[in-house]
């Protein structure tokens, strides 16, 4: 579709002129103390994000009668597939005005995002977003499980945080399976000479981290210093985030950044993000494990998509949530024209490495 037909359906990009119309829009349709309200949110989203578009920051409205009537996000990425890199989009912050749904603002504004990237990812899309996407040709490909790793069983029981299968695991494992796993796991890590290190933010050492580690997974986003520098070190609550390299005999190996929320008044450790180099997932998580028995956390939760180290988090103990702790993580692919020679990857789940890192699935913590 060209602009001009853009145009006349009152679709295009965010004008600085539009500002007052898309705070009135957004107060009104996701709260006045919702994240997309806020102007340091952004700046830091759209203007300051490492790889920009070329023609501005991705951010459409549908304009109707003098009023926005909705909106469509991305965050712009560069998807590293094996060697090749290409443009991709983390598609967000869908939202049409109630009085303006199913009457096609909702999926022209998809249309225009899917038409900016050669590669466009969803992830955690509501169920309208959902059949909305289903009938514009995105790709369905499944949910994003959460992994689980018990620290004092107990308590998990005592408290409930996580209801249903959870509390039913943790009746069933036992306190000293968890302990002798934590041992093992530790012991395995410490015999590979390897410790955490806690740095203030990302230094140059995760750039050479990054080369050996990006040809482990088919498909996968950017993790460079750059990357990840705006994302933790610069990010509004960076505060809440410690980041860990997996160092051996002063090589870093790895890395983990790691989040404490709590839940009905007991803290639980998110592995927000983590990369390692081929064969150092075990010895990362093992460390992060005995990180949390330390500090006396309930439980260890990270969000990820990683067919790779399926068996690792097994041997550790972790117990898999495929349908997340209180709702599913779908995950949702479109391929444009510009992105056929990457179809057959993108397409296939088992080819993913996706952690909270991506998109913007993990900005809120479990008491949100």
């Amino acid at each position: 579709m060209t602009a001009i037909a853009w145009a006349q359906r009152g679709i295009g990009r965010l004008e600085p002129a539009d500002k007052p119309l898309l705070d009135s829009f957004q107060q009104a349709n996701f709260g006045p103390h919702s994240l997309p309200v806020r102007p340091d949110y952004h700046q830091w989203m759209y203007e300051d994000v490492p790889h920009p578009d070329v023609e501005g920051p991705q951010f459409w409205v549908c304009k109707r009668n003098g009023a926005i009537v909705g909106q469509q996000c991305g965050i712009p990425f560069l998807l590293q597939a094996g060697e090749r890199v290409t443009r991709a989009s983390w598609a967000i912050d869908l939202m049409v005005a109630p009085e303006w749904r199913l009457r096609g603002v909702g999926p022209a504004l998809s249309e225009a995002h899917a038409m900016a990237s050669p590669v466009s990812i969803s992830l955690g899309m509501t169920d309208a977003a959902y059949k909305s996407y289903k009938r514009t040709g995105w790709t369905d490909l499944g949910t994003i499980p959460t992994w689980v790793r018990l620290i004092d069983a107990p308590r998990c029981v005592r408290v409930s945080p996580f209801k249903g299968p959870l509390v039913t695991a943790a009746g069933a494992v036992g306190g000293p399976l968890l302990s002798g796993l934590s041992m093992g796991g530790n012991a395995l890590a410490r015999l590979r000479g390897a410790s955490l290190e806690l740095v203030p933010a990302f230094d140059e050492r995760v750039d050479t981290l990054w080369e050996a580690a990006k040809s482990a997974h088919p498909a996968l986003a950017r993790r460079d210093r750059q990357t990840l520098a705006w994302r933790f070190d610069q990010l509004w609550a960076c505060d809440r985030l410690r980041r860990f390299y997996v160092v051996r005999r002063g090589e870093v190996m790895g890395y983990v950044v790691l989040r404490v929320d709590e839940w009905k008044g007991e803290p639980v450790g998110v592995v927000i993000d983590y990369l390692t180099r081929p064969g150092w997932t075990g010895a990362a998580f093992a460390l992060t494990v005995e990180l949390a028995r330390r500090e006396r956390m309930t439980a260890l939760l990270c969000r990820t998509l990683n067919a790779r180290a399926v068996r690792t988090f097994n041997a550790l103990g972790f117990l898999s949530l495929k349908n997340g702790v209180r709702f599913p993580t779908r995950v949702m692919a479109r391929v444009g024209q510009n992105g056929e020679p990457f179809k057959a990857v993108v397409s296939d789940p088992k080819n993913w490495l996706i952690t909270a890192f991506d998109s913007d699935i993990g900005f809120k913590g479990l008491g949100e």
